[in-house]
């Protein structure tokens, strides 16, 4: 068994790894995983441990946490920095220490388009959420109520997917970002880089969804909004 090598200062993630980081960061275990191997090595079998202590009523299965691992591993996030035997250190059964490979992880965003992106829906699909809707308390007046605020979605998602290619474009010439930032930015973006008849629509669609849906919230089964 060989000392802990010292952690990189400062990891940069591009392209491809750049996207595998940043869904490998969607799991709350994995963040977790990732900020305890920053503080020193540990085995999965710490790891476990590690993780029921911050959540005693979840189960964590040892297999759990290896798949987390690998993910972590397959993007570059941490790697295994050697062995100690198991149990209480005297088995002859040695097992992996693993831990990250920075203490700082920066993600660029040069080449991120692979990201999850909110979908725009077609009308069809659009009309079954909206309808859908009348499960949950929202009483419509009438089919075409219906179709006016199915209509407004499908327009309102349209200018937004146009003004996402500019987000994207802008987001290029950010050499690096937060992956939770580049989202927050990204959606952002596709809204203010929209022309001002796009922008304009977009918060007037927007507007007719949202009044739309109140209005049907307050006709039907749920409280009624209180004003301020």
């Amino acid at each position: 068994m060989h000392g802990p090598n010292p952690l990189e200062t400062l990891k940069i993630l591009t392209g491809e790894q750049a996207i595998d980081a940043y869904k490998a960061l969607s799991d709350e275990h994995r963040r977790q995983i990732l900020h305890a191997l920053r503080a020193r090595r540990m085995s999965t079998s710490e790891l476990v441990e590690f993780l029921s202590a911050q959540d005693p009523e979840k189960e964590v299965k040892p297999q759990t946490v290896r798949y987390h691992i690998k993910e972590l591993e397959k993007c570059g996030l941490v790697e295994q920095d050697g062995y100690e035997p198991a149990g209480n250190g005297d088995s002859h059964i040695m097992q992996k220490l693993w831990r990250a490979t920075a203490e700082n992880v920066f993600i660029t965003t040069g080449n991120m388009d692979g990201l999850p992106t909110r979908n725009g829906y077609d009308l069809d699909k659009t009309l079954d959420i909206v309808a859908t809707m009348k499960n949950l308390g929202l009483q419509f007046e009438s089919e075409d109520e219906i179709r006016e605020i199915a209509d407004a979605m499908t327009l309102r998602d349209r200018i937004y997917l146009t003004g996402l290619e500019r987000a994207k474009e802008s987001l290029k010439e950010a050499c690096e970002i937060d992956p939770a930032l580049y989202v927050v930015f990204r959606r952002i973006l596709s809204v203010v880089r929209l022309n001002q008849t796009d922008y304009e629509e977009y918060w007037k669609s927007s507007r007719k969804i949202t009044d739309g849906l109140r209005e049907a919230y307050r006709r039907g089964e749920g409280k009624n909004p209180r004003v301020y």
